[in-house]
């Protein structure tokens, strides 16, 4: 090699000695700037409860719910890296829901899920048309460990479970899956489930839980907090602050148990 490539790849590879642009403070320009697009703090008022999170977290709470139907103000903690992932999984879901369609079996995507009583509104990913039955379905992107597990106990998780027998009870639906892609490396995996006998009972469960705390919501009867400040469920939720601010419950409902025993 000689003097003159010697001398051009040093250049190119060493760092110049006073960069205009700071690499960290660029960083912290980026994540302030994905933060900056979400709201930090917001008063909402829900009217239906949300399938996705019912069985996640501060979902299976009833104080939550007692306060979100009433009306509060949300604080979301949402970190830049969250954010991102996120905006890539809505990508990945119309990308995934573009590849269903062409394997002829979709008869609609993002179907909207409601029901009255309990008031219930969510959008079903996909809807199949298999030998004229139709079969529910949901995609999650999920990180490879995740993805490792799923795949070798055979069964979604909890919360997605949940969240899909809601879909599959609302629309009268016998079959429904939930398809997972590994973000890691894309791998596919289709998970079936059946309303049988056993979901059946646990998702009838799950709805007259819904009832429960909905008729505290009208009755205005503020159930007790169901986890205490210190857990990881009460530090997460998004309305603890006036949950601690609000009257202190006057009825006791337990929390939402998920999963099927």
């Amino acid at each position: 090699m000689g003097d003159m490539t010697k001398n051009l790849l040093s250049s190119l590879l060493n760092k110049p000695k006073d960069p205009k642009l700071n690499s960290k403070k660029f960083i912290k320009m980026l994540n302030s700037a994905y933060e900056d697009t979400n709201t930090n703090k917001e008063y909402k008022k829900k009217k239906t409860f949300s399938p996705s999170t019912i069985g996640y977290g501060h979902g299976t709470c009833p104080r939550y719910w007692w306060l979100a139907f009433n009306g509060a103000e949300f604080t979301e903690n949402i970190r830049a890296a969250n954010i991102a992932s996120m905006k890539s999984g809505t990508a990945a879901h119309e990308r995934i829901e573009k590849l269903v369609e062409a394997t002829g079996l979709l008869k609609e995507r993002e179907r909207e899920i409601k029901s009255d009583s309990p008031p219930i509104r969510g959008f079903a990913d996909l809807v199949l048309d298999v030998d004229g039955e139709e079969i529910i379905g949901e995609i999650k992107t999920i990180k490879d460990q995740y993805f490792i597990q799923r795949k070798s106990e055979g069964q979604p998780s909890p919360s997605h479970f949940l969240q899909l027998l809601v879909y599959m009870k609302v629309e009268g639906a016998s079959e429904g899956f939930i398809l997972y892609e590994n973000k890691n490396d894309n791998e596919l995996l289709s998970i079936p489930i059946e309303m049988t006998p056993k979901n059946e009972e646990y998702i009838n469960y799950v709805f007259e839980w819904m009832d429960e705390v909905y008729s505290a919501y009208e009755e205005n009867t503020p159930p007790k907090r169901g986890y205490t400040k210190s857990t990881w469920t009460c530090k997460s939720c998004p309305v603890s602050e006036a949950c601690l601010e609000r009257e202190e419950g006057v009825k006791k409902i337990a929390n939402l148990k998920v999963g099927v025993e």
